[in-house]
C-alpha cells in the first residue's frame, strides 16, 4: 500500500500521496480546489463592471430589442436593470412602435435569431393588440409555430399555413395544435373534431387528442361548439401597502379545521367578497366564494375539491380524493408565500399574463390561466364538465419562493378546485 501523509491544512483530514504534497504544497486536491475557487472569486469581485446597455437610449423600440436579446454570461458583468419593466414597456408602445418591433422580430425569424423574434412575438402576443398577421408570415415561412401564443387570434391566411404544414408533415405536430388552438376559430374547431374522428398519421406520436390541446389557449368544444374556460374579465392581484389594501379579497387564510388527508390546517386559497361588484363576472350566487384548499395536498395530490353552502362556508368534497403519496405528514407544511398578504387589484387584459416565460406577476382573478407546465383543467366530480379557471396565486411573486396556486369553480355545482404547478 502507498504511504500516504496527512494535507499540510490543519482543518483538513485528508490523507494524499507524498507525489500530490510536493506538487500541492502539502495540500490535498479539494483544499487547493477550495483556494482557487476563492481566488477567483476575489478577483471577479475586483474586476467585474457594471455595463449600462440601455444608456443614452431612449427609443422604446430599441429598449425592448436589447431588453430582449439573448446576453452572453459573463461573470465580469453585472448588467443595469431597464429602466422600465417589460409590462411598462409595451404598454408604452405606439402603434408605430410596436409595428416596428414586429418587424424587427420578422428579420430576426428569417436570419435564424429565433430566440429574440420568439421574445418579441409573445410579448407583443400577450401585452399588445397588434395584429400580428405580417410578423407571422415569417414564422410559418419556416414551419415554425412556437410559442403558440404569439399566434393568438391569427387570421385564416395564417391559419391555412399551418394546417397546411401540419398535413403535409412538415410541422412539429404539438407546436402546430397548439398555435391552432390560440386562433380558435370555427375553422380550427371543426378541423379539431374531425381530427378526433379520422385520425391522421402525424397525429400517432401525440399522447392526447387533436382537440385536446384546446385546452391550452382556455376552451374545449361542447356539443360541437367552442366553449371557453376562462373569463374575459381580468383583475391583476398584487400585494399592497396596508393602508391600499382592500377587504374583499382574503388570500390563504387558516380556517382552524383539519385536511382530511395530512390533518393539517385547511384554509382558503382565496376568500372573495361577492357584494364587491367588480366580481359579479365569477356569476356566483352568494355573498361569499370562498376557495377551501389544503395547500400541502393539493400540491402533491392534484386537485383538492370543496363544496360551498349558500351561507358562504366550504366544506372538502365528498367525492375529493387522497393523493396517493405525501411526506411526512407530523412535519409542519412550509407556509405559501400568500399567507394572510394585503392585496390590491388593477385591471388588465385577459392574456396579459398568460405566458409564464414573460417577466411579470402572474396573480390574477379571472383571465387566461399562465400554466407553468400542460394545461390542468379539472373536471367537477358532480357533474362531470370541466371546471373554469377563475385565480392563480404565484408564490414567484415573492424572493426565493416558486410555483402557482391555481383555483376553478363550477358555479351550478357550487364545487370548487385547486391545483398546484412549479418547474
Amino acid at each position: 500500500m502507498s504511504e500516504r501523509i496527512p494535507c499540510s491544512n490543519p482543518d483538513c483530514h485528508n490523507t494524499i500521496l507524498p507525489s500530490t504534497a510536493a506538487a500541492n504544497n502539502g495540500l490535498c486536491a479539494p483544499c487547493i480546489g477550495e483556494i482557487r475557487k476563492k481566488e477567483h472569486e476575489e478577483y471577479i469581485r475586483l474586476n467585474r463592471r457594471t455595463v449600462d446597455q440601455y444608456e443614452g437610449i431612449a427609443d422604446r423600440v430599441e429598449i425592448a430589442v436589447i431588453m430582449l436579446s439573448p446576453r452572453k454570461y459573463d461573470p465580469l458583468v453585472a448588467y443595469a436593470p431597464a429602466p422600465l419593466s417589460v409590462e411598462q414597456l409595451f404598454a408604452s408602445l405606439s402603434a408605430e412602435d410596436a409595428c416596428r418591433l414586429a418587424a424587427i422580430a420578422s428579420r430576426a425569424m428569417e436570419d435564424g435569431n429565433v430566440d429574440l423574434a420568439e421574445d418579441i412575438g409573445k410579448s407583443l402576443a400577450t401585452l399588445t393588440d397588434l395584429d400580428l398577421t405580417e410578423m407571422l408570415h415569417a414564422w410559418v415561412a419556416k414551419d415554425r409555430h412556437w410559442p403558440s401564443i404569439t399566434f393568438r387570434m391569427a387570421k385564416p391566411e395564417i391559419r391555412d399555413a399551418i394546417i397546411q404544414s401540419l398535413t403535409a408533415g412538415r410541422a412539429n405536430a404539438h407546436h402546430a395544435l397548439s398555435s391552432l388552438a390560440w386562433i380558435g376559430d370555427a375553422v380550427v374547431k371543426n378541423a379539431f373534431v374531425e381530427w378526433d374522428v379520422q385520425r391522421p398519421i402525424w397525429a400517432s406520436s401525440l399522447h392526447v387528442s387533436p382537440s385536446a390541446y384546446a385546452h391550452t389557449a382556455g376552451w374545449e368544444i361542447v356539443n360541437n361548439s367552442r366553449c371557453d374556460l376562462f373569463h374575459e374579465h381580468c383583475l391583476a392581484l398584487t400585494q399592497a401597502d396596508d393602508g391600499n389594501a382592500i377587504f374583499t379579497v382574503r388570500t390563504f387564510q387558516g380556517t382552524g379545521r383539519p385536511c382530511p388527508w395530512c390533518g393539517h390546517e385547511l384554509s382558503n386559497m382565496l376568500d372573495i367578497d361577492l357584494s364587491d361588484r367588480a366580481f359579479a363576472f365569477l356569476r356566483f350566487a352568494g355573498s361569499r366564494l370562498p376557495i377551501l384548499t389544503c395547500h400541502g395536498c393539493t400540491s402533491y395530490g392534484g386537485a383538492f375539491f370543496s363544496k360551498v353552502d349558500l351561507d358562504g362556508t366550504a366544506q372538502p368534497h365528498p367525492r375529493g380524493i387522497r393523493p396517493k403519496w405525501l411526506p411526512d405528514t407530523s412535519q409542519p407544511w412550509s407556509e405559501p408565500a400568500w399567507r394572510n398578504i394585503g392585496v390590491k387589484l388593477t385591471s388588465r387584459r385577459a392574456i396579459h399574463a398568460a405566458d409564464w416565460c414573460v417577466d411579470m406577476k402572474t396573480s390574477q382573478i379571472g383571465g387566461l390561466p399562465c400554466w407553468v407546465q400542460d394545461s390542468d383543467f379539472p373536471q367537477c366530480p358532480d357533474c362531470a364538465k370541466t371546471m373554469i379557471f377563475i385565480a392563480q396565486l404565484n408564490e414567484d411573486d415573492f424572493p426565493a419562493c416558486e410555483g402557482t396556486y391555481y383555483a376553478f369553480l363550477c358555479a351550478s355545482c357550487r364545487t370548487t378546485a385547486t391545483n398546484y404547478q412549479q418547474t
